[in-house]
């Protein structure tokens, strides 16, 4: 299966999104945390600019709605099979300005648990970073998440794909994920729509029995179609991912993203 169906570059010009990305200073950096805003509250702190430092991600109080493009419900539910500008001029209406590298996935979530064996800050980051100075305990994000893809990339670097909900999976409703559940029992893919952020970390201090030294960290922030996520889950069936992979907001660049693009995804 190929991971990516389909995939362009977009540009952003003017958005009256409800999505925005915000930074503030700490110490003698005029930018170090960055976030992720609905509404003008903060809804995630997704990491420091810090490249030495862990990956993280931790759900805040404006965490609390879908962003869903009403014009293209339809298209959405039924899925994608590719991208056209006419379409993607509609979804851009929901996606902050900026420049993007647009990619439609397949993409098969497993749902995490938090302090288990597939919680990532619980064992992997742990492993190359050890624990939590200060607090003593792995991060926690404060949300139930979901993993996507785990690829060494090369003996020294290492994928981890992260699908990150708004709002707890107690909000779901239920009938909701059971249709969505029959659709893709019957061979629908309903295709959700993700804000992704790509951070490439490594800890100061390298350690010789570590073999991994290099976190790809790609955050995909469900913005539309948490109960197609959730249903993916419970029919253990792979669904499509539409991503708005944002250029300049992560620990990152183009290059970097390029390198994704083609020779990881």
């Amino acid at each position: 299966m190929n991971r990516i169906i389909s995939k362009t570059n977009w540009k952003i010009e003017k958005s009256e999104s409800i999505i925005g990305f915000q930074t503030t200073g700490g110490g003698d950096w005029e930018v170090w945390d960055r976030y992720l805003t609905i509404d003008g509250e903060k809804a995630y702190h997704i990491g420091n600019v810090c490249g030495t430092c862990s990956f993280f991600f931790e759900r805040l109080g404006g965490a609390n709605k879908s962003v869903s493009p009403k014009e293209v419900t339809k298209e959405l539910s039924t899925g994608l099979k590719g991208l056209d500008q006419g379409f993607l001029k509609k979804v851009s209406k929901i996606i902050p300005a900026g420049d993007y590298f647009i990619s439609l996935l397949n993409i098969a979530p497993t749902l995490c648990t938090i302090g288990g064996e597939n919680d990532y800050f619980a064992n992997e980051q742990v492993k190359l970073w050890g624990i939590n100075g200060f607090w003593g305990f792995p991060h926690h994000p404060k949300i139930q998440y979901y993993r996507g893809e785990t690829k060494k990339i090369s003996e020294f670097e290492m994928l981890f794909e992260f699908i990150i909900p708004m709002f707890p999976q107690r909000w779901l409703d239920q009938d909701t994920v059971n249709k969505f559940v029959k659709h893709i029992e019957e061979s629908v893919s309903p295709t959700a729509i993700a804000l992704s952020v790509l951070d490439i970390k490594e800890p100061g201090d390298w350690k010789e029995e570590i073999d991994v030294t290099s976190h790809w960290c790609l955050a995909h922030y469900i913005i539309d179609g948490h109960h197609k996520v959730f249903a993916s889950v419970l029919s253990n069936k792979p669904i499509t991912l539409l991503s708005f992979l944002a250029l300049d907001k992560g620990v990152s660049n183009p290059k970097n993203i390029k390198q994704l693009a083609e020779k990881i995804l």
